[in-house]
């Protein structure tokens, strides 16, 4: 039984600085943010993002949103907290850190009023802090051991780009995302999944 989060994880080179900095030396060469969040999305071979659902005595109670939390100060890295609370959250350990999902102007512009996007963070600010978020499209060695904390989260799902979209699952439920810009970084996951796929069959068309 694995009892502590992965190390022997890869990271691409477009989270070198995530991977690389400490959160204090991060938030020392970015003073306009003062606390620190990750989020992991998780695709599955079929293309579907893993999703949780808070538990109902917690804020923003019984939404959905991707495994994630706050940057600890013994995290030796924001792309080590992501990984941690990936683990922590559902019991999936990261085979690869492979990408920061931005959020780019596009179609769907609109993200909630107190939410602010610089560079690959998420901005978010109450009334003590500027909260920067940086959610990391992260590959597993296994998707069938997601295994939830009870005491965080109620139930897990994969979840498809139409149900994101329509916000509604296909039994009809509705599918309720803790916010707007969690459900624009769960869009974007389908996206790369999607330029992922393409590259991959253009190489193996190329190399036929």
């Amino acid at each position: 039984m694995n009892t502590a989060p992965p190390t022997s994880y890869k990271a691409s080179p477009s989270l070198h600085i995530y991977a690389t900095s400490t959160p204090a030396a991060f938030l020392a060469a970015n003073p306009s943010v003062h606390q620190l969040m990750t989020g992991a999305l998780v695709t599955n071979a079929e293309g579907q993002v893993l999703l949780l659902r808070r538990a109902p005595h917690d804020t923003w109670p019984l939404q959905w949103e991707v495994p994630g939390g706050c940057v600890d100060d013994d995290d030796v890295s924001v792309v080590a907290a992501a990984v941690r609370e990936l683990w922590e959250e559902t019991g999936l350990r990261a085979k690869v850190a492979k990408a920061p999902v931005r959020l780019v102007p596009g179609k769907e512009q609109v993200v909630d009023a107190d939410l602010e996007i610089i560079g690959d963070l998420m901005i978010f600010r109450d009334e003590e802090a500027a909260w920067g978020k940086l959610t990391i499209w992260i590959d597993v060695e296994s998707y069938d051991a997601v295994k939830i904390c009870d005491d965080e989260h109620v139930e897990y799902a994969w979840v498809t780009e139409q149900e994101a979209r329509e916000k509604r699952f296909s039994d009809g439920r509705e599918l309720d995302f803790t916010s707007e810009g969690v459900r624009r970084h769960v869009l974007e996951g389908f996206r790369m999944w999607r330029e992922e796929r393409g590259n991959l069959s253009s190489k193996r068309a190329s190399s036929g």
